[in-house]
């Protein structure tokens, strides 16, 4: 139920609306009443109402100067403008103010009502709409530490984001950080075994040490909290602008030993709060846009390559960095792999895998026979995949001009390997093209067969999990072959066996009918039933006898 304010400075007509219009039928809850236009001001400074009726030419403050004040500090209030005198430059304001209704006086209380009905059903329509987006920010803030470590770890595994577009989505989950940020990356990597620790305490002790280390750090410095592929805690941090750091003249210096000061710091209170230890690399200060990944990387590398050796340790990576072998390929090993890519069938993900490690041997001059092998076995190991996959054989799905092109020999460049591998690319979409279609049909009847056997019980995720398909995944392929959702399919069978079983078990109950079929309330399958046929369930039923 809705509050109205009415306001005119003749007390009889407030007291002659108040008692003669039917509020309650009309969705008003509460009627308040002011006699100008400065009363009804002070009481929606302290009482918001949902309607105004003000009368328009009132002493001191009129309607339309009270209805523009109230709009400064609450927007969401619906107006009634009555007005004893028809002069078009009255309605000419009202349309300015935006008002919602304009009625000349004396009020025609079916009009009056007629106007209310519209505005107590718009109301209800804009509280509904704000509360799916309250809903929507509670859900975008509840998952915002998801939505940012991933964020993170796509930018980490090489994904590019136009300048625009990054400082959007760094304003939009309300990171500190811009593109042309100094920024370093501490990696962190908890010294326990999975024999040590049950998956449960592994969790709770990466958790532990990643806040200890968030606080440990947001002394001097932004944070930005990931964890990797490899259970690793990413920290990409930025100096806080009120720091004391922030104001040094030999900033580049300070910064490096504060960033080193406080990893070491973070270590003793894992030892001594955790009773666990850990290994951190820390990198240098470079712009962002220009070396995390290429910095992760090699922090990664550092990482890897002391393991199973000794154990909290703290690494610079400047000074613990090698050359670089001129084979090492970054992007061949970015997830995802193109195995992952061949098992779902993503030939534009694939070709522009392939692209982009091209791209990157070209642009770093890699073009030695060590990358050229690498990627030849890369290769060879993916179509294996897909070929045993699919029931072919190698031999079959490499191009024919091409039958000796095993012989790793052949290739004596890398355009030739990179040629071979797009012909072969073709082939393998060419053939398996008319197969994986039949493939996709075949498993939207199957879902469809499932729905019809176990329809009590039938949901997207319950079919999902029956085919062994992501129910986000399955529900877009059953639009794209079957021209609907899964839910409306559901929905149909379902009333199309409600309608069965009312004719072949007129003895059941109609609660009985709903359980049947997959509703546990009667009254909604009741609603259902009749949107769909006309009829509800009884009468149906008498219809048909």
């Amino acid at each position: 139920m809705y509050e109205l304010l009415i306001v005119d400075d003749h007390a009889h007509l407030v007291d002659s609306l108040e008692r003669t219009m039917p509020w309650e039928e009309l969705g008003i809850g509460k009627v308040h009443k002011a006699f100008s236009g400065e009363e009804a001001l002070e009481h929606c400074k302290s009482y918001p109402v949902d309607i105004i009726i003000t009368d328009i030419r009132m002493p001191g403050i009129s309607g339309l100067e009270l209805i523009e004040y109230i709009k400064k500090y609450d927007k969401h209030f619906k107006s009634i403008l009555l007005s004893g005198y028809g002069e078009w430059d009255y309605a000419q304001e009202a349309i300015r103010q935006q008002v919602d209704g304009y009625l000349l006086k004396p009020v025609d209380q079916r009009e009056l009502a007629d106007m209310l009905h519209k505005l107590t059903e718009a109301l209800r329509l804009e509280w509904d709409e704000r509360g799916k987006q309250e809903k929507a920010m509670s859900m975008l803030s509840e998952h915002m530490p998801l939505f940012r470590e991933k964020l993170l770890i796509d930018l980490l595994q090489g994904r590019k984001l136009p300048p625009k577009l990054f400082e959007e989505k760094m304003a939009y989950y309300r990171l500190p950080f811009c593109s042309s940020d100094e920024t370093a990356i501490c990696l962190l990597r908890i010294e326990s075994s999975a024999e040590e620790l049950n998956w449960m305490d592994q969790s709770l002790l990466s958790s532990a040490v990643a806040n200890i280390a968030e606080e440990t750090f947001s002394e001097l410095f932004h944070v930005w909290h990931g964890r990797d592929a490899y259970e690793h805690e990413v920290f990409v941090l930025k100096v806080r602008e009120e720091s004391w750091l922030a104001r040094e003249k030999e900033s580049e210096v300070n910064r490096q030993r504060s960033l080193e000061h406080l990893a070491a710091r973070l270590q003793q209170h894992v030892r001594h709060f955790l009773k666990s230890s850990i290994s951190i690399v820390v990198s240098h200060w470079q712009v962002m846009a220009h070396g995390l990944r290429e910095t992760y990387q090699d922090s990664l590398a550092i990482l890897t390559r002391h393991l199973g050796g000794e154990t909290d340790l703290l690494i610079r990576l400047q000074d613990a960095l090698v050359p670089e072998k001129p084979y090492r390929v970054h992007s061949l090993y970015e997830s995802p792999t193109m195995i992952q890519l061949f098992e779902i069938y993503q030939w534009e993900a694939i070709s522009a895998k392939w692209d982009a490690i091209f791209l990157e041997v070209t642009n770093k001059r890699m073009d030695s026979r060590e990358t050229l092998l690498e990627l030849y076995y890369h290769a060879m190991g993916a179509f294996s995949f897909f070929a045993h996959k699919n029931g072919l054989s190698l031999l079959e799905i490499i191009p024919p001009e091409l039958d000796k092109a095993t012989e790793t020999n052949r290739f004596r460049h890398m355009h030739q390997l990179q040629h071979w591998i797009v012909l072969t690319l073709e082939q393998l979409r060419e053939m398996t093209k008319s197969e994986w279609n039949n493939e996709q049909v075949a498993l939207i009847r199957k879902v469809q067969q499932f729905i019809t056997a176990h329809l009590a019980d039938a949901t997207l995720q319950t079919a999902a999990d029956h085919v062994g398909l992501h129910p986000a995944y399955l529900s877009a392929l059953f639009k794209s072959k079957a021209s609907e959702n899964i839910s409306e399919y559901l929905y149909k069978v379902r009333m199309q066996r409600a309608r069965e079983i009312l004719i072949e078990q007129p003895e059941l109950k109609v609660s009985d009918v709903a359980t049947a079929i997959g509703y546990h309330k009667p009254q909604y399958f009741i609603k259902l039933f009749k949107e769909h046929f006309g009829l509800t369930p009884q009468d149906f039923r008498h219809q048909s006898s």
